[in-house]
């Protein structure tokens, strides 16, 4: 009896840490957020999924564009048009992440230095093993294409 009695603290304390330290289940608690330059409210109709991945890194997709003419784009609750390439421009930039992820993108022209700096922040959960690809396209106002853009990527888990 007295063992008994000697093993309990240690019993109890192997069923608190059992049925307390599954792995919980990890939550993205907020939604995608587009800010700097970025207009807001746009929907992207490209017209097949994946164009990124043959665009040879060229992302900056502006009149002369080779894909210029697939991407159709709607504000709000607006129909689908075209771009109007001498007011906007479209940037993307492919990331793989996780399967449950949320996206922090920025845009900053710096007209000064004649640079743009597309900055993609990937909040994502550890535990998610699939991942799938996010093609992360922008509009923005029209730069000139002189201009040098960056791409700044970073990856947070959860």
């Amino acid at each position: 009896m007295n063992k008994l009695i000697s093993l309990l603290p240690f019993l109890s304390i192997l069923l608190i840490l059992g049925t307390t330290s599954c792995k919980k289940k990890c939550v993205i608690e907020k939604d995608d957020v587009n800010g700097g330059s970025i207009i807001s409210d746009v929907i992207f109709y490209p017209s097949a999924g994946y164009m990124t991945s043959s665009m040879g890194g060229n992302y900056v997709i502006d009149a002369s564009h080779p894909y210029a003419n697939e991407i159709q784009i709607g504000f709000a609750q607006g129909a689908k048009a075209p771009v109007n390439y001498s007011n906007y421009t479209v940037l993307c930039y492919p990331t793989n992440a996780k399967c449950n992820a949320a996206y922090d993108r920025t845009v900053t022209i710096d007209n000064t230095l004649g640079t743009v700096v597309y900055k993609i922040v990937v909040t994502q959960c550890a535990n998610c093993e699939e991942t799938r690809t996010a093609e992360n396209y922008v509009l923005v106002p029209t730069f000139p294409s002189s201009y040098l853009v960056y791409y700044d990527v970073s990856y947070v888990e959860k």
